[in-house]
């Protein structure tokens, strides 16, 4: 049961550690979908081996466990607002492997730490924009990504969230329940591909990939429940027809 290959699925990780995240993932997966009717879409396309850098866009506050309920078999470690890791919840996070970020999450430790973990052949979880977004559309992301992937030689699995923020938008404190959530993990880039053209166009690249999984999770939201939802608006645009 590939579920118990711990060894493959996050190399040098302790087994408890692994098993940890897969009662966690497990739990959330079922309340995401309960509360949110989340559904995901390419989990097929993921890798079983080798180093990931999952790249996602940021709706929501609850985008890590979107996320990880997509992902289930190739733990990642997310980079957290270092404000998250206080009481409980602090103590949840750092046992899933969370690393903590100040300001705009160029924290020089923080970036050591993801290397090391792609280097050991393991996964991270980060979001490029470095904050979540105001009206649901991709923001420009951050420098940060072009070191990892310079540094560290992993597979980049481009992620798109939509319904995140119509559910949870940053300017309010409680969710709306039952708002509908998609999740969708794109094609593996790795990061020779990515860079062959230069910096400034892998970036361009991952923006526009990550925006792309964005539109068609919106596509298959509008599908399901019809042209009001999510509601119309800025995130009804690509990047690339928004970018000056």
């Amino acid at each position: 049961m590939r579920r118990f290959q711990f060894a493959r699925r996050a190399p040098g990780r302790r087994a408890i550690a692994t098993f940890w995240w897969d009662i966690c993932q497990s739990i959330s997966e079922g309340f995401l979908r309960v509360a949110f009717g989340l559904r995901v879409t390419g989990r097929d396309r993921i890798p079983r081996e080798g180093p990931l850098l999952y790249l996602s866009n940021h709706q929501s506050f609850v985008d890590p466990a979107i996320n990880g309920a997509l992902i289930n078999d190739r733990p990642f470690r997310p980079f957290a607002r270092e404000t998250l890791f206080r009481g409980p919840f602090g103590w949840l996070i750092h046992s899933l492997g969370a690393m903590p970020v100040s300001g705009g999450g160029g924290d020089k430790a923080v970036m050591r730490a993801a290397i090391s973990e792609l280097q050991a052949g393991r996964c991270v979880l980060i979001y490029p924009e470095g904050t979540r977004t105001p009206d649901g559309t991709v923001k420009t992301f951050k420098s940060g990504v072009a070191l990892l992937l310079r540094r560290a030689d992993a597979i980049v699995i481009p992620i798109g969230i939509d319904g995140a923020f119509d559910a949870w938008p940053r300017n309010r404190s409680k969710p709306r329940w039952r708002r509908a959530i998609e999740c969708e993990a794109g094609e593996p880039i790795t990061s020779a591909e990515l860079l062959a053209d230069g910096v400034p166009a892998a970036m361009k690249r991952l923006e526009e990939e990550v925006d792309e999984l964005r539109l068609r999770c919106r596509a298959r939201l509008r599908a399901r429940f019809g042209p009001d939802y999510p509601a119309p608006g800025p995130a009804d645009q690509a990047i690339s027809e928004s970018a000056p």
